[in-house]
């Protein structure tokens, strides 16, 4: 939970906040510095591949540690930027960063320590990106009052050495025993890629996490023209990634008891909604409440999609699931990126955008559905083989 935190949160969460600082410091247009999320969720893709099978041998304290290195290097390259080819090379160690330290790490640790409640472990491991999220981009934003943006890039890589060496160092085993011990598990990256399953389940996520990553870059400009300051509107913009400490928790407890079916479409529906409201052109206040609610209902995905994986795939197989789940999020999430900065530069609002991405984000749970037809085929030839 708190590697995520530290990692998701001085990534991902951080770049709205800095989104208009570094408009105004590099006197560059939104569609350049929004960049720097595509760039992040390219690096993670890229890294996922590698981190993936890495865990499914067991290796999960060597890959922390490479990661938070990753991240303190990204932190720093930042800070002594001086134009915008820079911060593109610390975008990349940062995205770099993330699947080491981050959900697809949790997920295999998770995965390997927890059998029976196995979702309520994932949902209090899934707070850590809401929780450091919210925390990381309130931080910023008041840390942006006091320093100048490159002091914080500073501070900030203090506090991921400072809190993740000692607690991976002392906590994560150096290795785990897999099933097919040296081999990494029972399926390589190929017979992965090939399963229905995963390619059911893997667009499920490419859409819906795609499109939710891709507007939140956008978020807390779209908040502050509602009327927020930028400290007000990062606030809000906090608040919505703290709401996902509850949902992981609340989604990631259901997931024991209760269909992921009936979980996801109430998921992605509410979050869909909130999307195709904020299209309306809703008020400053409405804005802030239909946030808290985005932040809590898009909190599930994580939680819920790590338990259909585990459901589908097993453990020896989740590191490499996750990372070529992040693969095929990749251009979803940078088409959504540039897609929303084009219409806003055009018509000087989201609204276009926005109805867009609630459709999509619709259409995805005709991924889920596709999941649970596989689900049922495997499960009658499997019980057609007993019977022979």
């Amino acid at each position: 939970m708190v590697s995520q935190g530290v990692a998701v949160g001085l990534t991902i969460g951080i770049l709205p906040v800095f989104l208009e600082p570094l408009e105004a410091a590099f006197d560059a247009p939104r569609t350049a510095t929004s960049m720097g999320q595509i760039l992040i969720m390219f690096a993670l893709a890229a890294s996922s591949l590698v981190t993936g099978p890495a865990l499914d041998k067991g290796y999960a304290r060597g890959v922390m540690l490479v990661g938070i290195g990753l991240l303190v290097t990204a932190m720093l390259i930042a800070s002594l930027s001086s134009n915008l080819f820079l911060l593109a090379v610390a975008a990349l160690f940062a995205g770099a960063a993330v699947p080491p330290c981050g959900p697809i790490t949790a997920a295999s640790l998770v995965t390997r320590n927890f059998d029976a409640e196995r979702g309520r472990a994932l949902g209090l491991a899934s707070m850590g990106p809401p929780l450091g999220s919210g925390l990381f981009a309130g931080l910023a934003g008041w840390l942006l009052g006091r320093f100048v943006w490159n002091e914080v890039f500073v501070i900030f890589a203090v506090v991921a050495a400072v809190v993740l060496v000692p607690l991976v160092w002392s906590i994560v085993p150096a290795r785990y025993a897999t099933e097919s011990d040296g081999a990494g598990g029972n399926a390589n990256m190929a017979e992965v890629v090939r399963s229905p399953a995963f390619l059911w389940a893997g667009g499920l996520f490419a859409i819906a996490a795609g499109i939710a990553t891709g507007w939140t870059v956008h978020t807390a400009a779209f908040v502050a023209g509602t009327g927020f300051s930028e400290t007000g509107a990062s606030w809000v913009l906090a608040v919505q990634f703290w709401m996902g400490v509850p949902g992981a928790l609340v989604f990631g407890m259901l997931a024991d008891r209760v269909s992921l079916t009936g979980l996801f479409i109430a998921m992605l529906g509410s979050t869909a909604a909130v999307l195709a409201i904020f299209a309306t052109g809703p008020g400053t206040w409405a804005v802030a409440a239909l946030c808290t609610v985005m932040g809590f209902a898009s909190a599930g995905m994580i939680p819920l999609y790590m338990v259909l994986l585990g459901q589908r795939l097993g453990p020896d197989a989740i590191g490499r699931a996750v990372g070529l789940s992040n693969l095929l999020m990749l251009p979803v999430m940078a088409t959504s990126v540039l897609f929303a900065a084009s219409v806003f530069e055009s018509t000087e609002s989201y609204a276009g955008a926005l109805v867009v991405f609630a459709v999509g984000i619709l259409g995805s749970i005709g991924c889920l559905f596709g999941s649970n037809r596989e689900a049922s085929r495997r499960a009658t030839v499997a019980a057609k083989a007993v019977k022979a």
